[in-house]
């Protein structure tokens, strides 16, 4: 992984900015925006006075733009500009002190403009809060209003009360000397309140969708033997909110979750988890992260702690007790791969209590197939969501043991796989290397770790040069004896030949490809990696396509996004796949067609005739490759075609 600092590299632009020596210090990133600029604070020096720092960095231009300074130090957690950088909203946090009357932290939000023909006085958008307070700049360029109105969006979220949607109008002015000049009053007229009690939420910057979590009373079921639930027992629902620039936002998802006991409605665990990338409104008692792609991938990922009581229930960790510091605790997180219709269980069994209540995974899309779950100081995940096929693999790369694990967030405009450590603002580029994939094959792992790697390589990097390298080792070295090594071995011919069909097929007959065979292990496993052993389980979800909203039932009906893709992927039926035996069995019927053809090197040819000259023969042929016949250049069928009348 390799790694850079932002505090170090936005001291040298500040540097290059200016002709004086620079003394910026305590760096803070508060905020990220659509176009991959990102909101920092730090402390410099002003007239031998300690002043704070504002500003938005942008790293396409490699530019820092101070937006505002502070006479004093403030406890800003939190910010957001507009896309012409003329407003700027932020979130002070004040923690009590001993001398002070509050008890409880408290977060006021403001709302200061950054128009230089006004003198830039923060004004309280809403009384200060002990409820967790966040507030979002909705982007996009909006052409329904006239050319001398800007009418930017603000969110402003309060946990447990309510999430509103603010507009701030701004007006082009003419200046005496005939110039016009953008201006704002500071009047803005009454907000929209969007939802009105959610337990969590996040904003997804990239593709302007709000995510939250609020409870439902149950619907009646009246499917036989299905358990009834009390009308006064919530369920906890995810929803979402697609923002456009033109129309008004809607609802596109209604799904409802399995959450524990632990997320109940209005459950708190006593602190707020103040989360600026992603931005996220909740407390410590959910961990909740939304990973979602404009190809229609959407995965809900959720992290929590239980302890198993006996054989048939468990408990989830509520509280810090005495008896859970001495005994240890399983780990686990759930992906729901919404666009596959299934939950993945990840389970790491007897963690010390100290240690799995400091771990906190971090997730992001890896190279388009794949969700990469980085677990500090225990392993790197990497399960396969490819759209192409259903999930059934997943790789564990144990890491080297470290005193302390970082928090990291993913960070736009920095490359692919960019992550940011919050607490030292070290830039980690994720990457899983070559090095470290045949390390872990070659290691005392289990069997369905070496299958995992295999089909990493072959279907998705198209490493095969690797594999076959790595199945050669293998045979040499057969620590899993017969029954490993002819696992790995069918899985590297079965692989090989899905991926080089896929690649070979026009793309008007990819669609053949959902009926081939692409693997012969279709089931997650446990794998052991080193010291590690994780527990890995799939679950399908019930009815997932009604969750979605249709696309006749959309604002703009004919508008392809990430929720089209998504509907098309849970509306159509999935197909079955043949099995290794039955195509086995098809294309031995169909060899008897193609006597002698099937023993031809090149594309099919006609059947020889007795009395072809030898001057017919291809010259680029050698000698020692003379086949029991000769080629001609009018072929009847190639092999692909081969291929599929066998199916």
């Amino acid at each position: 992984m390799a790694q850079q600092n932002l505090a170090v590299k936005l001291c040298g632009v500040l540097q290059a900015q200016s002709q004086e020596e620079i003394t910026a210090r305590e760096w803070r990133l508060i905020g990220q925006e659509q176009d991959g600029s990102q909101v920092f604070t730090w402390v410099s020096k002003k007239n031998e006075r300690e002043v704070m720092n504002i500003g938005v960095y942008a790293n396409s231009t490699k530019t820092l733009n101070v937006l505002h300074t502070f006479d004093e130090k403030l406890n800003i957690i939190q910010a957001s500009v507009n896309s012409t950088h003329s407003l700027l909203i932020y979130v002070v946090k004040i923690l009590p002190k001993e001398d002070d009357n509050i008890k409880e932290a408290l977060y006021c939000p403001y709302l200061i403009s950054l128009l230089p023909d006004k003198i830039s006085v923060p004004e309280e958008i809403e009384e200060s809060s002990n409820r967790q307070i966040m507030v979002q700049y909705i982007y996009g360029k909006s052409n329904k209003y006239s050319p001398g109105i800007r009418n930017d969006r603000f969110l402003l979220f309060k946990h447990l009360e309510y999430i509103k949607i603010y507009r701030t109008p701004m007006f082009l002015n003419e200046c005496d000397d005939g110039t016009e000049r953008w201006g704002f009053d500071g009047i803005y007229p009454e907000p929209e309140t969007i939802v009105k009690v959610f337990s969590w939420a996040q904003w997804d910057c990239v593709n302007q969708v709000l995510f939250y979590i609020h409870y439902r009373q149950p619907a009646q079921s009246f499917a036989e033997g299905e358990e009834v639930k009390s009308p006064s027992e919530l369920t906890p629902t995810l929803s979402a909110l697609q923002f456009h620039a033109d129309l008004p936002h809607e609802t596109v998802l209604n799904i409802p979750l399995s959450l524990g006991q632990a997320a109940g409605a209005g459950s708190a665990c006593g602190s707020y988890e103040d989360d600026p990338l992603p931005l996220r409104v909740h407390d410590c008692g959910l961990d909740l992260h939304i990973v979602c792609d404009a190809r229609g991938l959407l995965a809900i990922c959720h992290h929590y702690l239980y302890k198993p009581l006996d054989d048939s229930t468990t408990s989830l960790v509520l509280e810090d007790s005495a008896e859970l510091k001495e005994s240890g605790v399983n780990f686990a997180y759930s992906i729901t791969l919404l666009h596959h219709g299934c939950v993945v269980h990840s389970v790491v069994p007897d963690l010390p209590w100290n240690l799995a209540k400091s771990l906190r995974p971090s997730y992001t899309l890896y190279e388009d197939n794949h969700l990469l779950v980085n677990i500090p100081m225990l392993f790197t995940h990497l399960i396969d969501i490819s759209l192409h096929h259903e999930p059934c693999s997943h790789i564990v790369i144990p890491v080297e043991e470290t005193e302390s694990g970082p928090s990291l967030a993913p960070l736009l405009g920095w490359g692919v796989h960019a992550m940011v450590d919050l607490n030292t603002l070290d830039v980690v580029t994720m990457n899983v290397a070559e090095k470290d994939l045949v390390a872990t094959f070659k290691s005392n792992t289990t069997v369905e770790n070496k299958l995992a790697i295999i089909h990493y390589l072959i279907q998705h990097e198209g490493n095969l040069e690797l594999a076959e390298e790595l199945v050669s080792w293998l045979c040499v070295n057969q620590r899993e004896g017969l029954g490993g090594l002819q696992r790995v071995l069918q899985e590297y011919l079965v692989g090989y030949t899905y991926a080089i069909t896929r690649r070979s097929l026009p793309a008007s007959a990819l669609p053949l490809m959902s009926m081939l065979p692409f693997t012969l292990h279709l089931k997650f496993a446990d794998v052991k990696a080193g010291e590690v052993s994780v527990s890995v389980s799939q679950e399908k979800l019930w009815n997932s396509a009604a969750v979605v909203l249709a696309p006749r039932q959309r604002v703009s009906q004919f508008a392809e996004d990430a929720w089209t893709r998504l509907w098309a992927a849970l509306a159509t039926p999935p197909r079955r796949r043949l099995r290794p035996p039955d195509v086995l069995e098809r294309l031995r019927v169909s060899l008897h067609c193609y006597q002698p053809e099937a023993l031809s090197r090149c594309s099919t040819p006609l059947s020889p005739t007795a009395n072809a000259p030898l001057a017919s023969r291809r010259p680029s042929f050698a000698p020692q490759d003379a086949l029991p016949f000769y080629e001609l250049d009018v072929c009847t069928a190639s092999k692909q075609e081969h291929i599929i009348a066998a199916r």
